[in-house]
């Protein structure tokens, strides 16, 4: 039996989408959020113990307010990919803003010596370029909502996400609408509720390429969340060790899309 392919990925540091949302109280410090604090050393000496390695999507401020912990991601083994500059819900840009966002984005990644290639846009569309400025800053795959892995029509490998693999679909409180779209409960859903429709639908992804999962780290936070992403990862890696499934970064998928004699063609949105 050929194993199952899970693109393991993580999104949000910090307070990037607090600030951009408006969301931050006024004078509270930077630097101290509990995603970084708290959640991400558990989840990077987590990841050790299991042998398993992700893709983190992290918004380009985090090289500043945290340093260090973005060095740290890319030293233990992750791959760090670009998550806008503050969460800007990058579908809604025009082209001089985004090409700011991204040279910027690229720059501070770099100041650091943390290479990017990666990229997922916060809200899951890209801009009426779809990648154009990416690919002229280096970028060679993106993960926007979609429903098949692939090469698009510029080159650009797509390692596209549903929002049913995404823990906030059904944990985040603001998430309501999105929930009700799914046919779910308006309010977040129990942890173990949220853990057996997430295996439900890794178990029926109906991308034969791969199925792409994204965890948050500002949820890890929370214990019982916490508790949760790291059955699922325990659970991982064993179905890696059973040969049922494969666990592998954006980057490595995009690489062997690429080398395919004939890769799929992405379908997005």
């Amino acid at each position: 039996m050929t194993p199952r392919t899970v693109v393991l990925t993580f999104d949000n540091l910090g307070e990037a989408a607090e600030l951009e949302q408006g969301a931050w109280p006024a004078g509270r410090p930077r630097g101290e959020h509990p995603s970084v604090v708290t959640a991400l050393p558990r989840l990077l000496d987590l990841l050790d113990e299991l042998g398993l390695r992700g893709t983190f999507f992290v918004e380009a401020v985090n090289t500043i307010d945290y340093p260090d912990a973005v060095r740290s991601i890319a030293g233990r083994g992750h791959e760090v990919g670009f998550h806008a500059w503050r969460h800007e819900p990058w579908g809604e840009l025009g082209a001089d803003r985004e090409r700011e966002l991204v040279e910027r984005g690229v720059a501070a990644f770099g100041e650091l010596g943390v290479a990017v290639r990666g990229f997922r846009p916060p809200g899951g569309a890209l801009t009426a370029r779809r990648g154009d400025e990416l690919r002229r800053s280096g970028f060679d795959w993106c993960s926007p909502l979609g429903r098949r892995a692939g090469i698009d029509e510029r080159g650009m490998a797509q390692v596209p996400f549903r929002w049913e693999l995404v823990d906030a679909t059904y944990l985040y409180a603001p998430f309501r609408e999105l929930r009700r779209g799914l046919g779910l409960p308006a309010e977040p859903l129990a942890v173990e509720r949220f853990e057996e429709r997430f295996w439900h639908e890794i178990d029926t992804e109906p991308d034969p390429t791969a199925a792409t999962i994204v965890l948050h780290p500002f949820l890890s936070a929370d214990p019982p969340v916490g508790e949760a992403h790291a059955r699922i990862l325990r659970r991982l890696r064993r179905l890696a060790d059973d040969g049922i499934a494969r666990i592998v970064t954006g980057a490595e998928l995009a690489d062997e899309l690429r080398a395919a004699g004939r890769p799929p063609a992405a379908v997005l949105g």
